[in-house]
């Protein structure tokens, strides 16, 4: 079973992906369709650095209460760690690997068009202002 261990505002978190783990997600048996879009979802917000997808995926990977792990999350300086080991968690786990494999790299490129794009708004954007401004 492949684990990690992370520490967020102080506090430990023991890091597995179980059954019980895919359960939290809506992950269940004989549903292959909606599980691949559950798990899309995961990802998708692991990648994204959504902090509830954080939070929902510490608390299902740790046994710890949601409001426990949220209190640690929002009072965290720093939150990269976590995302980092949750995703890479879901990379390599024996029970989400396959699935993870399959579409991981286009959320990331889906993500990185995103990023490019926005940088290009702003770029215009910048370009525009310095345009309109009197001399």
């Amino acid at each position: 079973m492949s684990q990690a261990t992370i520490t967020i505002n102080g506090n430990q978190y023991d890091l597995k992906v179980t059954f019980k783990f895919l359960s939290a997600f809506g992950i269940v048996k004989n549903d292959f369709e909606n599980n691949i879009e559950s798990m899309g979802n995961i990802v998708m917000g692991i990648v994204g650095g959504d902090p509830y997808a954080l939070v929902k995926a510490l608390s299902a990977m740790s046994g710890k209460d949601e409001a426990t792990v949220q209190s640690d999350v929002e009072n965290a300086d720093d939150l990269e760690q976590a995302f980092e080991a949750v995703e890479n968690l879901l990379v390599v786990s024996p029970l989400t690997k396959t699935t993870v494999s399959k579409i991981i790299k286009p959320i990331k490129d889906t993500f990185d068009n995103m990023d490019k794009k926005m940088e290009e708004v702003m770029a215009e954007k910048s370009q525009t202002t310095e345009l309109n401004t009197p001399a």
